[in-house]
């Protein structure tokens, strides 16, 4: 993938030239210096145009490099042709290879390609990293790369002494700004602080985000936050892949596909080859029931190869499945269950070949689904109704039980998610957003189905339970649909035949 942010920063070894005493000339160069020290990515930016304008060589350099390293921070896109150095410079520029960055947003290949070259961990006595340490805690730049390294390695971040750096640099906002971030999950107030009392610092919207999406154990995970948030920075950063990239799957988990798909379309417009982006593109499109584009779109991935084949593999299916393709919906189901192993896929199987009436194989596939993940509740439905299409009424019965107990497990969790959704909106103490109150409504609307397909799963427990000659079961479940309005009227039917039947 290639870099298109150039920083380019010509530095003579020779002396660095005088600037006369113009008051005006002096005032330029106290505001860059401040801005230096101010340390957003705009401040820096602002600062090398200075100093290259009062032919401040060396300043400017210190303002590109820690702009490069910055850009590397918000998954921007960089380059840095950087010649001439002088001894410090060269140990900067050396020492700044060494930091990763983020690189969540970017194409699988690529940031294989940069972890790749920093595969093996920074040991403590890296002679790169130990370069910088007779600047450490006097030289702002030193001090910031080496911070950064540090944070970055887990045998070097227990070396970081937070408290003394804070006390060195107590009004140096760049600082403070690498602190904050020094460990996982980034400390949502230092940054929310930094941004509120200098707006220029739109840096920190990202971290705050992922803030959010990781939750915490008061307040847990915002969604709609981190939403706003990451949209935020996406304003201010629309050269970040990593922005767009983390905007566009927030948005993918809350179920807001026509924005989720917007987001992985304007990478794929700048990327055409970018997996991660063509991934959530074929999940926006699928949601969004647009079947054949969604086909399309799973069919590029698996062309590219290397990549999501087994997801895209599976999604494809999926889409074939709506579309009755139920053969190559087969063909594709049975290649990603060779490349993934989780309860979707097998459901998704069981799907595809009780459409093709292959009873058994379907039967199987929804027991290995429920067998992987015990909240798979359509699974033991569907099981529950190939056993009674097989006349296997005494293998349905416990099925359809055990579906009606996951049911109420999964409408009880979804309440809860509600309810924690109300909590955070209350503890904000603004009004809901729309995004929030939709988001909420599907909750209950989703809670209320699995109080629904618990009712039914009671009712069919209790028909294959009579059938059977176990009255007491029958009777049991049976009052449990009864409880649900939509099956009350048939289940009371139901109840009168069971009594009928000899004790």
């Amino acid at each position: 993938m290639p870099w298109v942010l150039v920083l380019a920063v010509l530095v003579s070894a020779c002396a660095p030239k005088v600037i006369g005493p113009s008051p005006q000339a002096l005032g330029e160069l106290a505001r860059a210096d401040a801005l230096l020290n101010d340390g957003c990515y705009t401040c820096l930016q602002a600062a090398e145009d200075i100093y290259q304008r009062l032919d401040q060589e060396d300043r400017a350099f210190d303002a590109a490099l820690l702009r490069v390293v910055r850009a590397r921070e918000l998954g921007i896109a960089w380059s840095a042709q950087m010649t001439q150095l002088d001894p410090r410079q060269e140990a900067l520029l050396a020492a700044s290879d060494l930091i990763v960055g983020e690189i969540s947003g970017l194409d699988p290949v690529g940031r294989s390609g940069i972890t790749n070259r920093h595969q093996r961990p920074i040991a403590k006595d890296n002679p790169v990293r130990r370069a910088l340490d007779q600047w450490f805690g006097k030289d702002l730049t030193a001090t910031y790369i080496a911070l950064t390294i540090d944070c970055e390695s887990t045998a070097l971040i227990e070396s970081v002494d937070v408290k003394a750096l804070l006390q060195t640099y107590e009004h140096v906002p760049l600082v403070q700004f690498r602190l904050a971030r020094c460990g996982q999950p980034p400390l949502a107030a230092p940054l929310l602080a930094l941004r509120k009392n200098d707006p220029r610092w739109t840096d920190t919207l990202f971290w705050e985000g992922r803030r959010a999406i990781v939750g915490s154990p008061t307040g847990g995970i915002d969604l709609s936050q981190a939403i706003a948030l990451y949209g935020e920075g996406r304003a201010a950063f629309p050269e970040s892949l990593a922005l767009t990239m983390v905007w566009a799957n927030a948005n993918l988990s809350a179920e807001e596909f026509v924005p989720a798909l917007s987001g992985f379309d304007d990478v794929l417009a700048k990327f055409p080859d970018h997996r991660d982006a063509l991934i959530g593109r074929v999940q926006a499109l699928s949601y969004l029931l647009r079947h054949p584009d969604g086909v399309a779109a799973a069919t590029r991935l698996i062309d590219l190869g290397t990549w999501h084949i087994g997801d895209a593999y599976y999604w494809r299916a999926w889409n074939r499945y709506h579309l009755k393709e139920y053969d190559a919906a087969w063909a594709d189901v049975e290649n990603a269950t060779r490349g993934l192993s989780n309860a979707r896929v097998y459901m998704l199987a069981g799907l595809i070949a009780y459409a093709r009436t292959q009873l058994e194989t379907a039967e199987e596939r929804f027991d290995r689904a429920y067998q992987i993940d015990s909240s798979a509740c359509d699974a033991l439905w569907m099981s529950g109704l190939v056993s009674i299409d097989r006349t296997q009424l005494a293998t349905a019965a416990p099925k359809f039980t055990k579906a009606m107990t996951c049911f109420i497990s999964v409408a009880a969790s979804l309440r809860q998610n509600r309810e924690r959704v109300e909590q955070l909106i209350a503890k904000r103490g603004t009004p809901a957003t729309e995004r929030e109150t939709r988001q909420m409504d599907r909750f209950t609307r989703d809670a209320e189905g699995a109080d629904e397909k618990s009712a039914f799963s009671a009712f069919n427990a209790a028909q294959c339970y009579a059938r059977t000659g176990v009255r007491g079961m029958a009777l049991n479940l049976v009052d449990v649909a009864i409880a649900h309005p939509k099956m009350e009227e048939k289940a009371r039917v139901l109840k009168a035949a069971i009594e009928k039947l000899p004790k």
